[in-house]
Order: C-alpha cells, then structure tokens, then sequence
C-alpha cells in the first residue's frame, strides 16, 4: 500500500511534498530515556528536531562540544557508517579484516564501517574516503541494504533527476514509496549532492519507525502485490447473541450507505473533532476534483501527486477554477476501507498534519477502483 500527501499554503508549501514553509509534522511516539540530549541550533519547530531528539536520547548521534548539532554541515561517510551501525545494532565478527588503507584502528568510526562493509553496505576495496561527503543516493541505498528492505520493480514514484541507469535508482524509488524520504515525487531527488545531519536524523529516524512496525507485524511485505502493505486492524468479533423469537425480515436497505469518499470526509471530522480541531466542510467542487485525479491515477496506475492528466495540484486547481488561500492533499492506494486509510494517515506524521490542520476550512474526497480492483483515495483540503 501506498501513502502519500502535499500541502501547499498560498504561495507556500509542505510535503511530505512541496515545501517552502514546513508544517511541524509529529512523528509516531518511541519510548526513548528520561534525559533526552537537546542542541541550542535545532528549534523545536524544525522538521528534524523529533529525530534529533530521539537520535541523541538513544546514543545515535552525537553534537558538538558548544552544544550545537550543525543542522546543515554535510554528513561524512565514517559519520552516516557509525550512525547506521548503531541504529540497526551492527556489529562485526572479530576475524573480519577491512582493505581500507585511508582509515586505521584508532579512527572513532573503525569499527562500525568493519561491522557495515561485512555486511555488504560498503565494498570492501582500497579506499573508504571517510571524510567524503555522503550523497543522498548513497545515504537510500546505505538504509535499504541496512534494514533489510526488499525492493520491487513497481516503482509508484518518480524523481526528474532519478533515471533507472542511476545506480541508486531502485534504492531511492524504495525509501520514497515507504515515505522515508518526504520528496516530492516529480521533483528533484538531488541523488548526488551531500546528505546533511539535519536530513540523516530524519532519513534514519524514519527508517527506524518503519522497521518498528515491521518487528511488531504492522508493516508486511506481499509477495503478489509486490509491495509492503500496513495491516488493517480487524475489529473484534460480537458475542454469540442468544436465539430470539423469529421476526418478521426488514425491507433490503435503499443505498443510503455513505460512498467510500463520503465516509473518508465523516472519519476525517470525527477525528478532528476528537482532537478538538474544527470540523471541515465538505466541497462539492473538491469532491469533483479529488473524483477526477482518483479517476487519473487508477487509469494510469500511478500514485502521485503529479497528475499525468492534470499535473500539480494547484495547476489541477487552477484547471477546475478552484480559488483557495492554502490547499493539502493526502493520496494512498491499495487500502479497502476508509477507515484503513484514515488510519493510515494518520500513523504518517505529514498526512497527519494535513487531516488534523487547523488552517483548512473545506475538504473533498474521491476514489476510484482500477481494473485489478486497486482503489486509489485522494482527499483534498483547502482554505478558501
């Protein structure tokens, strides 16, 4: 299953997408120690600082001797090597020998890049280039082989600057359609430039959440569909009611039931009311909208936030003379019910902040079933 969400205000935007002003998203909560370590240069608005946070707590990562942790200085290779093979617990076997001539024993990082390189993430060969600067592209495929995550040719998502002759290619297609990279598909990946420490914690840390839910069955990966998929909670089964006296059988029901949409835009306002958050109204020209790149990505079998047909959201706005102040969108496929990608949103820190937004005054639902029976959602919001 695929989750995926934008949200743009006028003239500024957010993703898990287009990003000019980042909403502060909340990550899913991990137990973490009493005394978590904070830097005096990661505010507690900035999209890394959960990770940071936690990252530091658990011994991950480390800052600066002035209590800094240099949001943007770009992360070397021994650094993102000791980072990873703390997270994922890596360890190397005593006999193993490096070829590495550029890094000795005595280098703070020596042991995890032994632990890494035997387990296939580094090839061991005669340079390391430690104090390299890591890339984003080396940064996808260094977690994928690092937490074991399988990949699959159905690559939903696409990045301009991402061809399939990259060698990253498939690993940076994997760590986007599990959300563990927040760029917006269509857009730029930037495979070749610097990983900063500000985008390692938050790379990491969202690979560490994925990896949670898998330990624990959340998260599985099927074989047939050739994707992962979050498992739907089932609801618990009714007592056995005692036999009553035989009545008269009611009328079939007329088709009041809510369409899949319409009850997307209930849960999504019962939620917010839950969470003391204005209810939305429900737009009939969002529901029109949302309807039709439903209707585009089940006939293109693509989930993306770029439309084949009607391109980004606000051109697809702006083509169904839609005015707004500030719009989001949340799309996902694959999933049955709406309560189950409600859910599903509501487990991803950007959907999140979209569906519980206190700036979006209206919203709109659609869906739309493929020809295997994939339904693909799209909820829309916006202020006007």
């Amino acid at each position: 299953m695929k989750l995926t969400n934008t949200n743009r205000h006028h003239k500024k935007n957010l993703f898990i997408s287009t990003t000019a002003i980042t909403l502060a998203a909340t990550a899913v909560a991990y137990a973490q120690p009493a005394h978590a370590a904070t830097f005096k240069d990661v505010p507690a608005d900035h999209y890394a600082h959960e990770a940071i946070t936690y990252m530091a707590a658990n011994q991950i990562i480390n800052g600066y001797p002035d209590n800094t942790y240099r949001l943007n200085q770009p992360v070397t290779r021994a650094q993102a090597a000791k980072m990873i093979a703390l997270a994922i617990k890596a360890k190397p076997s005593a006999a193993y020998k490096l070829n590495f001539t550029d890094i000795k024993p005595t280098h703070g990082a020596y042991d995890h890049i032994r632990a890494l390189t035997e387990k296939g993430l580094f090839a061991n060969q005669a340079k390391f280039n430690p104090n390299d600067p890591l890339t984003r592209g080396q940064m996808a495929k260094l977690l994928v082989l690092g937490y074991n995550i399988i990949t699959d040719d159905n690559d939903f998502i696409r990045f301009a600057d991402v061809t399939k002759s990259n060698g990253a290619y498939t690993y940076i297609v994997t760590i986007a359609e599990l959300n563990i990279t927040t760029t917006r598909p269509g857009a730029e990946f930037k495979p070749n430039e610097p990983v900063t420490r500000a985008q390692m914690a938050a790379f990491l840390y969202r690979a560490i959440q994925f990896n949670d839910k898998r330990a624990k069955g959340l998260i599985t990966y099927d074989k047939q569909k050739k994707m992962y998929v979050e498992k739907q909670s089932q609801p618990e089964k009714p007592a056995p009611e005692q036999p009553k006296p035989e009545q008269p059988k009611p009328e079939p029901p007329t088709s009041n039931q809510p369409s899949l949409a319409a009850q997307t835009i209930i849960i999504v306002n019962t939620t917010r009311k839950a969470a003391n958050v204005n209810s939305l109204q429900a737009d009939p020209a969002l529901n029109r909208i949302a309807t039709a790149k439903a209707e585009d990505m089940a006939k293109n079998g693509e989930l993306s936030h770029i439309s084949p047909t009607y391109g980004t959201v606000p051109e697809m706005l702006a083509k169904f003379n839609y005015k707004w102040k500030a719009y989001g969108e949340n799309i996902a496929a694959g999933y049955i019910s709406a309560k189950g990608v409600t859910d599903a949103w509501l487990a991803s820190p950007g959907h999140k902040e979209n569906l519980l937004s206190t700036t979006f005054t209206h919203m709109g639902a659609g869906t739309a079933t493929d020809k295997n029976g994939k339904i693909y959602w799209v909820n829309l919001y916006s202020k006007k």
